[in-house]
C-alpha cells in the first residue's frame, strides 16, 4: 500500500485537528486514507460504527462466494493501526452522541453511512409474506445481526423464485439461491441460511428468475456479474428467451449498443450461450436460471396472506439513445407461480437527525454540507450518503478524495479555535466501546471457529460482548475471553468451549474438551490426541 504521508511538506498548524469519521464502511475508511495523504501526523481520526464490527457493506454486502472482493479489507486494516486512528465499534452516533454533540467536540465531522433503506415497487400484495428486500436479505444471509431473525417462508410454492431487478445484487441473490448448498457452506456465509436454502431446493426450488424493466443494453449488471451465471455451477442452466432478447435491439438501443464495448461483449454471453441454453428448459434436470426483459411487475398474487405468484406485464422501449424508458403495451402479462420474491430495485438514504435532506438526497458541495460555525465543526459526506445508492467499491475512492481534498482545505482557512472540550475525555466515556484489537480477537474466533466447522470464517451474528468474545447464538455476552457457540453458558477465561454440549472443559491441566461427544475428556500425562466425531477420549 502506498505510504499515507503528505506529498509535500505542511506548514504546522498552531494545534493538531481532529476528525470525527461516522460509519467504517469503504466510504469511511477511504476518506480516512485521504485525509491523512493530505495532512500527514497534523491531524487525528476518531471513526465510530454502529455494530461492534468494522467494514460496512464489505462485510454484510459482498456476495459469501466473492472472497477476493473482501480484499480491501487488508488496505482499511493499515488505515485503522495508524497511530493518529482510532476505532470505536458499537457506538451509535445520532441518539448518544447525537450529531450535534459530535460537532462540538471535533473539527469536522464525516457521514459515511450509507444507505440502509431501499425502494419499493409501490405494486398491490407486495406486502405479502414472502416478499423480502434484497437489502435485508442480502445482509440475512452475510450474518448481519439486524437481520438474523427476517421473516422467510419454509418452502417455496411453485418451484420458483423472482428476483426484481438487474443490477449486480440481484444477480448474486439468484445466483446463490440455485448454488448447490455444499458450495456455499465452504464459504463465510451464514450457516443458518445455507440450510434455508438447502431446504427450499430441497422442497422443490427450481426456477429462480430475474426480471428487468428494460432491455439488456440498459441493463445494470457488470459483465463479470453475467458470465459468472454460466460458470457458478455445473448444477445449473442460465438461460434467455432469444425472442426476448431480439425484442430489446431496438434502432435506438443498437445504437446505445454500438457506443459501448462492454456491452457488445454481453451479446455474446447473451445469444450464444444462454439464448441457445433456452431450448433445454423443458428436459434438463439442472436448476435454471433464467433471465427475463422487458417485463415489469404488476402484481404479487397472494393467497392467505402469502406469495403465490406474480404478474409480469410486457414493456417496450421509448425514447431517445441513451434516454430510453420502458412503457408498457397490451401484450398479455404473464404469470408466474413463486413463493418467494426479493425485491431488487434499488437501496435508499434513510433520514438521519442532524442532516438536512432535499428530495431525499443530502445537499452538499463537493462533500460539504455545513461549513464550521458558531462552535460547531464542518459537517461532510462521502459513499453513497453523498452521491447515492450506486457504483462498486472502487467507487467510494473518487468521492472520498474529493471530500478530503475539500475538508482539508476548509480546516487550513478556519481559525484554529479549540473545542469546547476534549474528544479524548468523550471518547473515554463511551459505554462498552470495541477497540479494532478487540475486532481482530473477535476475527480470528471467527476464522478458528469457521476452520473447525469445514468454512472459510464463522461470523458473530448476536450482539456484543462487554468483555472481547461474543457469545454466538445466544443471548448474552461472555465475560472471559471464550465463546460458548451454541451453548446458553459462558466458558471462563481458562476454559474451552465444547462446540458439541451445554458445558466447558477446563484446560488447566485437567480435561480438554472432545470435539463431536458430549461429555469432556480426561487429560493424561501425556500430550492429549483430540479425535474430532469420536465417541471414546484420547487414551
Amino acid at each position: 500500500m502506498p505510504s499515507l504521508k503528505p506529498a509535500r511538506l505542511l506548514t504546522r498548524s498552531a494545534r493538531d485537528y481532529h476528525v470525527a469519521v461516522v460509519g467504517s464502511g469503504p466510504a469511511g475508511f477511504y476518506t480516512s486514507k485521504y485525509l491523512f495523504k493530505k495532512a500527514g501526523d497534523t491531524l487525528k481520526i476518531d471513526m465510530f460504527e454502529r455494530l461492534p464490527t468494522p467494514f460496512g457493506l464489505v462485510r454484510f454486502g459482498v456476495a459469501p462466494d466473492h472472497p477476493e472482493v473482501k480484499n480491501v479489507i487488508n488496505d482499511f486494516g493499515v488505515i485503522a493501526r495508524m497511530p493518529s486512528f482510532r476505532y470505536f465499534g458499537n457506538i451509535e452516533v445520532g441518539s448518544q452522541p447525537s450529531l450535534e454533540d459530535l460537532r462540538k467536540l471535533y473539527d469536522a465531522v464525516v457521514l459515511c453511512t450509507g444507505a440502509s433503506g431501499e425502494r419499493l415497487l409501490g405494486i398491490a400484495g407486495e406486502e405479502s409474506f414472502g416478499v423480502v428486500g434484497a437489502p435485508a436479505f442480502v445482509k440475512w444471509y452475510n450474518g448481519h445481526p439486524d437481520y438474523q431473525d427476517l421473516k422467510l417462508p419454509s418452502t417455496v410454492h411453485g418451484e420458483s423464485a423472482v428476483v426484481l431487478g438487474q443490477g449486480n445484487v440481484a444477480l448474486d441473490v439468484a445466483r446463490l439461491l440455485v448454488r448447490p448448498p455444499r458450495d456455499l457452506d465452504a464459504t463465510d456465509m451464514e450457516r443458518a441460511a445455507v440450510n434455508t436454502i438447502a431446504s427450499w431446493q430441497k422442497s422443490g426450488l427450481r426456477t429462480v428468475h430475474i426480471v428487468g424493466r428494460r432491455g439488456f443494453v440498459q441493463a445494470a449488471f457488470t459483465n463479470a456479474e453475467l458470465r459468472e451465471l454460466l460458470t457458478c455451477s455445473d448444477e445449473v442452466l442460465p438461460v434467455v428467451d432469444p425472442e426476448e432478447l431480439a425484442l430489446c435491439r431496438n434502432e435506438a438501443s443498437e445504437e446505445e449498443l454500438s457506443k459501448s464495448r462492454m456491452k457488445k461483449r454481453s451479446v455474446d454471453i447473451l445469444d450464444k450461450t444462454m439464448a441457445a441454453n433456452f431450448a433445454e428448459m423443458g428436459s434438463t434436470s439442472k436448476r435454471i436460471l433464467r433471465v427475463h426483459f422487458l417485463r415489469s411487475p404488476q402484481e404479487v398474487l397472494s393467497e392467505d396472506g402469502g406469495v403465490r405468484g406474480i404478474r409480469l406485464g410486457r414493456m417496450k422501449l421509448q425514447g431517445e439513445p441513451g434516454r430510453q424508458v420502458a412503457a408498457p403495451t397490451e401484450e398479455a402479462a404473464l404469470e408466474i407461480s413463486c413463493g418467494l420474491v426479493v425485491r431488487s430495485v434499488g437501496f435508499d438514504i434513510t433520514p438521519f437527525n442532524g442532516l438536512p435532506l432535499k428530495s431525499n438526497r443530502v445537499p452538499h458541495t463537493q462533500g460539504c454540507v455545513e461549513t464550521s460555525s458558531d462552535g460547531l465543526g464542518g459537517l461532510y459526506v462521502s459513499g453513497w450518503l453523498k452521491r447515492g445508492p450506486q457504483g462498486i467499491i472502487a467507487s467510494n475512492i473518487g468521492d472520498a478524495q474529493e471530500t478530503a481534498a475539500r475538508l482539508w482545505n476548509d480546516l487550513q482557512h478556519q481559525s484554529a479555535k479549540p473545542p469546547r472540550s476534549s474528544p479524548d475525555s468523550f471518547v473515554s466515556s463511551l459505554p462498552r466501546p470495541v477497540s479494532f484489537e478487540d475486532w481482530k480477537k473477535l476475527e480470528a474466533e471467527e476464522h478458528r471457529s469457521g476452520h473447525e466447522m469445514g468454512k472459510a470464517a464463522a461470523k458473530f451474528t448476536r450482539g456484543c460482548c462487554e468483555g472481547v468474545i461474543f457469545k454466538a447464538q445466544t443471548e448474552g455476552c461472555c465475560q472471559g475471553r471464550i465463546y460458548t457457540r451454541a451453548a446458553q453458558s459462558c466458558c471462563g477465561g481458562r476454559s474451552l468451549y465444547d462446540s458439541e454440549t451445554h458445558g466447558c472443559c477446563l484446560e488447566n491441566g485437567a480435561q480438554v474438551y472432545r470435539y463431536g461427544s458430549y461429555n469432556c475428556c480426561r487429560r493424561p500425562k501425556g500430550i492429549c490426541r483430540i479425535r474430532p466425531g469420536k465417541a471414546t477420549c484420547c487414551s
